[in-house]
């Protein structure tokens, strides 16, 4: 197997040397590199060296899926190579390539909108893992060591394990008004307003205010319009005064407007959302298949990342959020089918990332089964998508909730409601996945 420092150099060659690459970074599975000349790139070489899982171009930029934690490491060793950082560009007209690539991907103000705040909650993602998992461990000790929650121990660990999700308004909006051009410690202050016990029972002008209420979404719905204030308001105040009373006049107005208007309004949409989820999951819980069914090509776009403002809420109303482990069977029933395409394929390249694909694909990261195999072959998507829905209707007709907002594979059923119901779940969508790719089969490659 070769090493990462030659994974890269081989890369650097097929992407045309040192002075085609304009820019270069890595995302959690991908390598990006903005070139300046696309013709002197070798993709086919790129798809065909050992550690490439999948190819996506966006303009200029190419994106190399190599799997979780090697993407960091060969990015760097380009780094080295090329002497560029990543994310920074070598010069304005390298930014400007990438704003009209992405420009031309995502070229509705929906789906900006939607990437915007994929920005907002995709850093947050990590402080989910870590502070999930802990919760896992801390109610685990509570059920087999009866009392531990009164120890020293157990209230230090049941503070760090339920800490992102206290501070969590705060964080979303901080993140909020940075990602829409305002100061983002602003976002923070109007966030802590927000959620102030202070203000739970007053009434002012018929309102009564109940802090917390709309979760993020009233945070959300504050912060991008606090920001967009804060530009506006900006225009009008003096340069020397600028420093004092432009944060002053932001959190006075955007403070009242916020508990008056705009956190009923989030309260509407949150308590709104909740019931919808709470009837189909009551009532008709195999339509909520229909939810995973659309999860994996929401995955293509990027937009599934909203969602997990979706269940940040429905934690916050409910405690618990049905709508994540119906969700994260889609990646279960792509785990079927890749399965299947592995077993079947006589193609070596595609049985290799296939195997390379599957652990972490289990474990919740599927964006190299995705890549690599089930959307260049076409049927083992749909398979993978009818799969996740089958498994999706089963979880909610088995009521599984999870106790945080995001993750999947796996490891989440350590922090759902059912962990034994879940992994039936996972179960079922792993043979279903495998066998409606059995029915539709697909078109084997050539070597």
């Amino acid at each position: 197997m070769m090493k990462n420092e030659e994974i890269a150099k081989k890369m650097l060659e097929l992407l045309g040397g040192k002075e085609n690459i304009r820019a270069h970074g890595n995302c959690y599975t991908r390598v990006r590199v903005t070139v300046s000349d696309l013709s002197k790139v070798d993709l086919e070489g790129i798809k065909k060296q050992e550690s490439t899982l999948g190819v996506v171009t966006e303009g200029n930029q190419i994106q190399i899926v190599v799997g979780p934690g090697k993407s960091v490491k060969i990015a760097q060793e380009l780094s080295y190579l090329t002497g560029l950082k990543n994310e920074v560009y070598a010069d304005e007209s390298d930014a400007q390539a990438r704003k009209e690539a992405n420009k031309a991907k995502n070229n509705t103000p929906f789906k900006r909108l939607l990437k915007r705040i994929a920005n907002i909650f995709v850093p947050i993602i990590p402080a989910f893992v870590g502070c999930g998992l802990m919760v896992a461990i801390y109610e685990a000790a509570c059920v087999f060591c009866p009392g531990f929650s009164d120890t020293a121990f157990g209230h230090i660990l049941s503070a760090i394990a339920y800490s992102v999700f206290n501070v969590l308004p705060v964080i979303v909006g901080y993140n909020a008004v940075k990602e829409f051009g305002g100061d983002a410690i602003l976002g923070a202050i109007l966030a802590a307003v927000l959620t102030s016990s202070s203000i739970t029972g007053v009434n002012l002008l018929g309102i009564e205010f109940l802090a917390g209420r709309g979760g993020v979404f009233s945070v959300l719905i504050v912060s991008i319009l606090a920001a967009h204030f804060e530009k506006w308001i900006r225009k009008f105040v003096p340069d020397m005064l600028d420093t004092f009373l432009t944060p002053l006049i932001t959190i006075f107005v955007m403070s009242f407007a916020g508990l008056l208007i705009f956190q009923p309004i989030g309260g509407f949409i949150s308590e709104t959302i909740g019931s919808g989820v709470s009837y189909v999951i009551e009532n008709v819980p195999a339509l909520a298949g229909l939810a995973t069914l659309v999860y994996l090509p929401l995955v293509l776009s990027g937009m599934h990342h909203g969602l997990i403002a979706v269940n940040a809420a429905l934690i916050a109303e409910y405690g618990v959020t049905y709508l994540l482990p119906v969700t994260c069977m889609a990646g279960a029933g792509q785990v079927g089918a890749a399965f299947y395409v592995f077993l079947k394929t006589k193609n070596k390249k595609l049985k290799r990332i296939c195997l390379n694909g599957l652990p972490v694909g289990m474990l919740g990261i599927g964006e190299p089964l995705m890549w690599g195999v089930t959307v260049p072959l076409g049927k083992p998507f749909i398979a993978s998508c009818l799969g996740g829905a089958v498994g999706g209707s089963a979880v909610a007709m088995m009521k599984v909730a999870a106790l945080i907002p995001e993750l999947s594979g796996l490891q989440l059923a350590l922090i759902t409601n059912a962990p034994i119901k879940y992994l039936i779940g996972i179960a079922i969508s792993y043979a279903a996945g495998f066998v409606f790719c059995m029915l539709l089969g697909f078109d084997d490659p050539e070597e």
